[in-house]
């Protein structure tokens, strides 16, 4: 029974997500959490019996109200986005497989075991260069990631292997559509795509900054007039958004439906999830 005061509708669940599931006729139960935000639970199954199925990385779009307002919807259009993103780039290397659908806004995809790139120190030796060769892969097939400012979406696999997780901000070129439609969408594509080497290689200089050369600083420095704009105008959102969560946590008020589930680190929420006094 959730306690009295607390606020869950900053979360995409009222609930933990099932206990055991059924994919592709195997069944699996829940391990933990990664990341539970507004718009998703991302968690980690395994097959409830040994029948050499791979783990699976299930999420689960938004379904609760917020402020009283349905917007299930938008979960299960984020989640049908991902869906024709891992289509579009099926196959390519460094992109986990997709697994199937779990209903209208839950998908799974393959699990990749390694480490995301915000809980290492330095990353191996030439891991950017693979990384690089992931998003030309990507870019090739049309599609421009734009995500890559979070280190969480990049992992180094054991291997040694590049891998881009969370495909819920792509944008696909569309170079069906009528003029000026499809300008517009190469004018888009070009620039997402280029702010996917600026955040890569960001990444690069501050983590492999002997691995770095001239050219790869300057793309990482180069931020651009829209660039710019956007910071100017998500900066204060986000002071103001990190502010509300942290005074939330502090008060007890901010409990995710499934903190007992997530047992690890997590960078991102370092902003505000500190230890309530």
């Amino acid at each position: 029974m959730p306690r009295r005061g607390v606020n869950s509708q900053m979360f995409a669940l009222d609930s933990p997500p099932p206990r055991q599931i059924k994919l592709a006729g195997t069944a699996y139960r829940l391990l933990r959490v990664f990341k539970h935000d507004f718009w998703a639970a991302t968690c980690l199954y395994e097959p409830a019996s040994g029948t050499g199925a791979p783990k699976a990385v299930v999420k689960f779009s938004r379904t609760q109200l917020f402020l009283g307002l349905p917007i299930s919807w938008i979960g299960r259009l984020l989640a049908s986005r991902e869906e024709a993103a891992y289509a579009a780039l099926a196959g390519v290397e460094g992109v986990p497989r997709w697994l199937g659908r779990l209903g209208e806004s839950s998908y799974a995809v393959q699990f990749i075991e390694g480490r995301p790139l915000d809980h290492v120190k330095t990353p191996p030796a030439g891991f950017f260069d693979r990384l690089r060769r992931v998003f030309d892969a990507i870019h090739a097939r049309g599609v421009a990631y734009g995500d890559a400012n979070k280190r969480s979406n990049i992992i180094i696999a054991e291997d040694g292997a590049a891998f881009l997780v969370d495909y819920q901000l792509t944008f696909r070129r569309r170079d069906n559509l009528p003029w000026p439609m499809n300008a517009i969408s190469r004018a888009l594509f070009k620039y997402i795509a280029g702010r996917d080497l600026y955040h890569l290689y960001k990444h690069k200089r501050r983590m492999a900054p002997n691995e770095t050369t001239e050219s790869e600083a300057a793309i990482s420095r180069t931020r651009g007039p829209l660039h710019n704009l956007h910071r100017k105008l998500t900066d204060p959102y986000r002071f103001l958004r990190r502010r509300l969560l942290r005074r939330w946590h502090r008060k007890g008020t901010l409990v995710s439906p499934t903190e007992d589930l997530e047992d690890h680190w997590q960078p991102e929420k370092r902003t505000w999830r500190e230890e309530r006094k």
